[in-house]
């Protein structure tokens, strides 16, 4: 409700009332999000879509949201993802180093479609109403970039930050760490100023920073040459991001799980033998190499339907 105000008087002139109570009250998204900036809400009247399409995306759209509810019930019925979390941490210290792994993938994964199913409610019936709504959190399995997490995962939100603090703050001073430090800030203070938010928030500026300062280090412009060398780059920027993904996920725990969860898998990862790091490494490269190759077919769909939901 903070944001949905803050973009109203940020974006409309005029400060309708009427206008600001359609928006800020606006059913669908009240209770559960997602945020959608108030120019892409105004878009709704602007834009129209043939009633026989508009139903029948929004079926196909609930019954896939109904999917992924059952899934995550099924899921969560076998693999007791949130009760582990908040047990007495000897249960997780003692897993094996898989294990381990796997049970912070298995949170990830739970804290991904939990949003999948909240938001793919709201949004399903918003499309109906033909309001401009933002995709759906995608796969972290699909994302290994500390910037593709931010765009893709909550793109309102995203949104909001890069139209109303990064942007001005980049024009103003022409500093775009600057500019990252000041949209982090604001991130650690809405979300709660405890130890753990405070953390998340420093781990994911210096991977943004470090993303910023080595990509264009890694890209080199395709012109004549044999092939098997270009790709180099390409396997190089993987690699790279493969150590920001481990990185990465570590800041995720700290968010899902608190500081005690977070220090958990940190001491693991550095204190780990040699041969289980490389095979980790080695996975998550594979990761990023498919990441890398999904984002020109995500983009196209999304182009292509306007109002099916996006992930």
């Amino acid at each position: 409700m903070n944001l949905k105000c803050t973009s109203f008087y940020l974006e409309e002139k005029t400060g309708n009332i009427l206008d600001f109570f359609s928006y800020c009250l606006y059913f669908p998204t009240i209770f559960m999000g997602p945020f959608i900036l108030h120019e892409d809400f105004k878009v709704k009247y602007s834009h129209y879509t043939p009633t026989k399409m508009r139903v029948w995306c929004f079926i196909k759209n609930v019954l896939i949201t109904l999917f992924w509810f059952l899934f995550e019930g099924v899921m969560l019925h076998f693999v007791y993802v949130n009760a582990a979390a908040f047990h007495p941490l000897e249960f997780l210290q003692n897993l094996e180093s898989w294990a381990f792994y796997g049970f912070g993938y298995a949170m990830g994964q739970h804290f991904h479609i939990k949003y999948v199913v909240i938001y793919g409610l709201s949004t399903s019936l918003s499309s109906f109403e033909n309001v401009m709504v933002p995709h759906l959190p995608r796969c972290i399995g699909r994302i290994h970039l500390y910037s593709d997490m931010w765009k893709y995962f909550d793109a309102g939100l995203y949104k909001f930050l890069v139209k109303h603090i990064y942007i001005p703050i980049v024009k103003l001073t022409s500093l775009k760490l600057l500019a990252s430090m000041a949209t982090f800030g604001f991130v650690y203070i809405w979300h709660g100023t405890a130890t753990y938010i405070l953390i998340w928030c420093i781990l994911n500026y210096i991977g943004i920073v470090l993303e910023q300062t080595c990509s264009p280090l890694l890209s080199v412009k395709k012109s004549e040459g044999i092939k098997f060398f270009l790709d180099w780059p390409r396997r190089m920027r993987c690699f790279f991001g493969a150590v920001l993904l481990a990185v990465s996920a570590i800041s995720n725990f700290y968010f899902f799980g608190g500081k005690n969860i977070g220090d958990l898998f940190f001491r693991r990862l550095f204190a780990d033998n040699l041969p289980n790091t490389i095979i980790l490494l080695f996975i998550l490269y594979c990761g990023a190499q498919v990441s890398t190759e999904l984002c020109p077919v995500h983009a196209r769909k999304c182009d292509n339907n306007p109002i099916k939901m996006k992930y």
